[in-house]
């Protein structure tokens, strides 16, 4: 599993970059043309919405398996460490429902209504629901992180040192 989750770490974080770079070209196309010709390229503010929302759920994916994400654990160190270590796991458990129900199988829900429905982004000419995928691709992966967190959790693997919780 740690295998794995390295190998989906550096897929997100290179799809993150990809993903980037193309918005910094978009915004730069966008702001030129705005300033070059008067009147800004029609696609370049709905394509750097879209990259966006995925660069951002992306981000929030690639944040929860690097434990980068924002939380608040002053009571939980102060336990005991087998009290600690339950309540990571409940945390993990319920991360990981929410994770599947709202945004994997809601967001695949979300995702095949906007298939369906035959919504649009405009300028693009793309299916609204490319848009949704972000949020039950992203979940997928946050849920996959968070087994290997639970995985840890149970084999008392503390992967956070002292010296790095007494510096945040």
């Amino acid at each position: 599993m740690r295998t794995l989750n390295r190998l989906l770490h550096q897929v997100l974080t290179w799809f993150s970059i990809l993903v980037f770079v193309i918005l910094i070209f978009d915004v730069v196309i966008g702001v030129g043309s705005r300033y070059i010709f008067g009147n800004q390229v029609r696609w370049t503010e709905e394509l750097a919405t879209f990259l966006l929302v995925w660069l951002v759920f992306c981000g929030a994916a690639i944040a929860y398996r690097d434990k980068a994400h924002l939380g608040i654990d002053l009571f939980v160190q102060s336990l005991h460490p087998q009290a600690r270590k339950t309540a990571r796991m409940i945390t993990h458990l319920i991360i990981l429902v929410f994770t599947l129900a709202v945004m994997v199988w809601g967001g695949s829900q979300l995702t095949i209504e906007r298939m369906e429905s035959g919504q649009m982004i405009s300028t693009l000419g793309i299916h609204k629901a490319w848009l949704y995928l972000s949020i039950p691709f992203n979940g997928l992966f946050i849920a996959l992180f968070n087994i290997d967190q639970m995985i840890d959790t149970l084999q008392n693997i503390d992967t956070e040192s002292d010296e790095e919780r007494s510096s945040i």
